[in-house]
Formats: structure tokens, C-alpha cells, sequence
């Protein structure tokens, strides 16, 4: 049983209460129940899951207040951050997706066992769901699915305008940027505020915060194929 909880106090400010703790050891022990049938993470210790996957989904959240918006997380995976944001924060409504239907499945297994309210999984692509909920997203949150300008051009269109982009990304976030110039002018959006953390034991974290300005250009997103070509990742 995990019982290191400082580390959340000391990342947080906050120690998580008994039904969240309770919950967190549900997760888990499906997570690894599940983890060879449907190859979810290759980290699988109660520790490293319960620091880098479930306390790096929450770091952001010393920077971006989170209430009862609603979020949809794209490339969700096994459910870092969308699960674990919607166990803290139980009053988000929350969209989870995912291009493989493997991991819907598992997602669907955590929202019924942990009894898990406003919250549902899609298996779609983000370049196609993007057209039908157009606008319709409070915060897009991304954690390490794709190179800077091709993600951000996969979430800008589900935010309404003033809604917020958050990538969680690691120590190559500065050149990605740099390689990514054009893409705050195509996609008429602000990069507002950056969360620089230092390196806990796997690797520096970096956290981008972007705000939509105006509504998204009818020419995005293109088509996958075509954004990864036309990416600036060297």
C-alpha cells in the first residue's frame, strides 16, 4: 500500500483525503491488473505510478485553478491526467480520447469500478472530433502525445475562445518552442504562461499554458498526415 504521501504535500501543499487515497489504490491495482492485456505503461511500481503518472498529472494544477470546467484530454492513454483530475476534482466534466479502442476499454473498466460521474471515454481521432465538438472545451490537456505545433493544432479547435491549452511536456519544451514559431499566429493563440519543474527523478517537467484568442481558422486542424510532415521537430 502506498503510504508516501509527502511527496504530495510537498508538490501540492496538500496531503489527498481518504476517499481520494481509497481511489488512487483502486486505479492502481487495475492498472496493473490490466497492464499485459492491454500494454498501458511500462512503469508499474506503486511508486513510480503513484509519482510519475499520477502526481505529474497534477503539478499544472499549482499553476491553472481547476473547479468545474470542462476538459477534455487528448491521447489520454490509461487516463494520465483525465482520470486523475477527474478523482480530485470530482465536480470537471471531462472527456477522455484516444485513437486506440484498447485503451477505451480499459478507461471505460476504471470509470465503472471507481464509479466515476461526468466523465466518458471516446475512441476517435482529435484532427475528426475536434470538427464535430467545435468549441465546446473549457481546457484541452495534452501530457506527452506529440511534438508542440503538431498537438497544439489537434486541441486549438474543441477550446472555446479564452480557453486554455495545457501541455504538460518534459525538458525538450524549450526547443519545441523555438521550432514551433509560426504556430501562435496560424492558430491565433497565446502562449500565457510557462511552469518550469525541476527534475524529481525522471527528467525536468515543463507545463504550457496557451489561451485562444479569436475562433480557430476553418483550415484547422488538417489532416494528421499532413501536420506531422509539415511539423517543425527536426
Amino acid at each position: 500500500m502506498f503510504d508516501n504521501w509527502k511527496i504530495f504535500e510537498n508538490n501540492l501543499g496538500f496531503i489527498p483525503s481518504n476517499e481520494i487515497k481509497e481511489k488512487l489504490a483502486k486505479y492502481y491495482e487495475i492498472l496493473v491488473q490490466e497492464n499485459s492485456k492491454y500494454n498501458l505503461t511500462r512503469i508499474i511500481s506503486e511508486d513510480d505510478v503513484y509519482e510519475k503518472h499520477f502526481l505529474d498529472s497534477l503539478l499544472f494544477t499549482k499553476e491553472f485553478q481547476i473547479s468545474n470546467q470542462k476538459i477534455i484530454d487528448i491521447g489520454t492513454g490509461p487516463g494520465f491526467p483525465g482520470i486523475v483530475l477527474k478523482i480530485f476534482f470530482p465536480d470537471t466534466h471531462i472527456t477522455l480520447i484516444d485513437s486506440n479502442n484498447k485503451k477505451i476499454n480499459f478507461l471505460n473498466i476504471v470509470i465503472d469500478k471507481l464509479n466515476l460521474k461526468k466523465i466518458e471515454a471516446k475512441h476517435d481521432r482529435a484532427e475528426e472530433l475536434a470538427r464535430k465538438e467545435n468549441e465546446n472545451y473549457d481546457i484541452a490537456i495534452s501530457r506527452a502525445v506529440a511534438y508542440l505545433d503538431v498537438i497544439l493544432e489537434l486541441v486549438v479547435r474543441f477550446l472555446k475562445i479564452d480557453g486554455q491549452a495545457i501541455l504538460l511536456k518534459g525538458p525538450r519544451a524549450e526547443e519545441e518552442i523555438k521550432n514551433s514559431k509560426q504556430i501562435e499566429k496560424k492558430l491565433k493563440i497565446t502562449l500565457v504562461n510557462k511552469q518550469i519543474l525541476p527534475d524529481t527523478g525522471f527528467g525536468e517537467r515543463v507545463n504550457l499554458f496557451y489561451q485562444k484568442n479569436i475562433s480557430t481558422p476553418e483550415l484547422y486542424p488538417r489532416d494528421y498526415a499532413k501536420i506531422v510532415k509539415e511539423s517543425g521537430k527536426k
